[in-house]
């Protein structure tokens, strides 16, 4: 994507991103540059325009690159824990290497990173069915 900055300066292969992911999910977020350099900081997308905001919301959600988990279908018993879980983008497997890999956030989200380092994301966990929250909870 190109930008053309306020003071007439053409920036090309910018991203926007979100400042702070998962404390902040609806907070802050920034315009780089293909070296991750800030090239706009934008507080509060409530300041932009509506169509602005949208047109900010559609580049944030193809930008993003964390999996969304939508529910837990089974989480193997032994270590490391085999998950087999339904995502935004199909059904997946993976495998925690250890048990510090779930990490809850104060937004109600939670994080799970496998033993490839790829991180998977639940939004918000009351948003699960019953029996994926409960799944979720006993090998967290």
């Amino acid at each position: 994507m190109k930008l053309v900055t306020p003071t007439g300066k053409h920036v090309d292969g910018v991203h926007v991103v979100r400042a702070f992911p998962f404390t902040a999910a609806d907070g802050p977020i920034a315009i780089v540059d293909g070296y991750g350099n800030e090239i706009i900081w934008i507080h509060d997308l409530g300041l932009l325009s509506l169509e602005h905001q949208q047109f900010m919301k559609r580049l944030l959600e193809t930008e993003e690159f964390l999996p969304r988990i939508h529910s837990i279908e089974s989480v193997s018993r032994g270590t490391p824990y085999r998950w087999s879980v339904v995502t935004d983008r199909g059904d997946t497997f993976f495998e925690q290497a250890s048990s510090d890999g779930v990490a809850w956030h104060t937004d109600g989200s939670v994080t799970i990173t496998d033993c490839d380092g790829i991180c998977y994301l639940i939004p918000t966990v009351q948003h699960l069915d019953r029996r994926s929250r409960r799944l979720l909870e006993r090998h967290s």
